[in-house]
């Protein structure tokens, strides 16, 4: 059986801000150093053979500090939705700018397709790649760090969830999500959003 550990990055200023991150490179904050530790200490000792993370600093940071000695393998796959003009941008302007597209995010984002972006149609079509070559993988121990969007659209794919999914999964920064793997039964949801080993972390609800 194959444990996979799916980790959501550590906090950036922006998280704290309400600012979208989408593809732009911000990088942790203090806080989010320091969840990145905390997370380190969660996997000591957890027999980690394989890490994979999104190219972005943000996840790449998060991953070199939970896993070290590791190689940090880079993967396009599990890399941010592009968010396109929303990126960079905060949630409350979008909201009052763009009111009809903001209804749409809070309540059918699975039919959105971010202008000047990518849709989430899009990144579960990545994820459905991604949960392939997981599950072709040797390696018994496997760490995915990457972002909150990604691994939602990750969950929905392992779990074979249809229509309305983005919405069901709540995923705080630093979280561990654990997903079981054979070739009988598939992938079996262990755990979701764990973030015992966390002294703080900013709770992000849009």
């Amino acid at each position: 059986m194959k444990s996979i550990y799916l980790i959501r990055h550590g906090e950036t200023q922006a998280n704290r801000e309400g600012i979208f991150r989408g593809r732009g490179e911000v990088p942790l904050s203090p806080a989010g150093l320091e969840q990145a530790a905390e997370l380190r200490t969660r996997f000591a000792g957890a027999g980690v053979q394989r890490v994979y993370s999104s190219p972005l600093r943000r996840a790449a940071e998060t991953a070199a500090a939970c896993f070290p000695g590791l190689e940090i393998e880079p993967q396009e796959l599990v890399n941010n939705l592009d968010l396109g003009r929303w990126s960079g941008r905060r949630k409350r302007e979008i909201a009052a700018a763009e009111p009809e597209m903001w209804r749409r995010w809070l309540e059918e984002p699975e039919r959105m397709a971010f202008p000047g972006g990518e849709s989430l149609a899009a990144v579960k079509a990545r994820t459905r790649a991604f949960n392939r070559l997981l599950a072709e993988a040797a390696a018994e121990r496997i760490a995915v760090v990457s972002h909150r969007s990604v691994l939602k659209a990750l969950l929905a794919e392992a779990l074979g969830l249809g229509e309305k999914w983005f919405w069901k999964f709540h995923l705080d920064n630093a979280s561990v999500s654990t997903l079981l793997h054979d070739g009988t039964r598939g992938f079996v949801l262990a755990g979701l959003n764990d973030t015992s080993h966390l002294s703080r972390y900013v709770f992000e609800w849009e």
